[in-house]
């Protein structure tokens, strides 16, 4: 009977290392989409009057540009601050580790055997995935948002600018 060999520790700590190099990657293209689209929206304001939202061509377009922009926001708040249950008695996971007291963590990293160590390290491994998985999904939705925002966007500061036969923000 052949015997599997086991994977070390040390190369299921490596795993879970390269799969927490993705987390930075998603937070910045999060806090870019998010600057690119508050942006927007505060040039939409900028050129935007009281008086031009009478024409329904202005105000479609503001409401379509508005729920694009909510949409993407929504998204990309969902992607930031991910669902984080799982992980139940977790030595690794660090929401498992902050709802347990001090002295119980201690106690349990101390004494716990490397088999069952390394289990959740694997644990943690799958658990980070999903993690992941679901902040692209976010992400993918958010982007997807900001594309289709772009066009009643720039609708809309074309239509301030022909209302006013004017450039708004650069005249004010």
């Amino acid at each position: 009977m052949m015997k599997v060999e086991e994977l070390s520790q040390e190369a299921l700590e490596r795993q879970l290392d390269r799969l927490l190099t993705f987390f930075p990657r998603i937070d910045a293209k999060v806090s870019a989409l998010f600057a690119v689209t508050s942006a927007q929206i505060a040039i939409a304001a900028l050129n935007l009057t009281l008086d031009d939202l009478k024409q329904w061509w202005v105000s479609g377009a503001a409401v379509v540009f508005g729920l694009c922009a909510v949409w993407v926001i929504v998204h990309l708040y969902r992607c930031a601050y991910p669902h984080l249950e799982g992980g139940r008695s977790s030595l690794v996971y660090f929401a498992q580790i902050a709802d347990v007291r001090e002295a119980e963590y201690i106690r349990g990293i101390l004494t716990v055997t490397p088999a069952a160590y390394r289990e959740d390290i694997a644990g943690q491994i799958w658990r980070n995935a999903e993690i992941l998985c679901c902040k692209y999904r976010f992400l993918k939705r958010a982007t997807i948002g900001a594309s289709f925002g772009v066009l009643p966007w720039s609708v809309l500061l074309l239509a301030t600018s022909l209302a006013h036969w004017t450039i708004p923000i650069i005249s004010k």
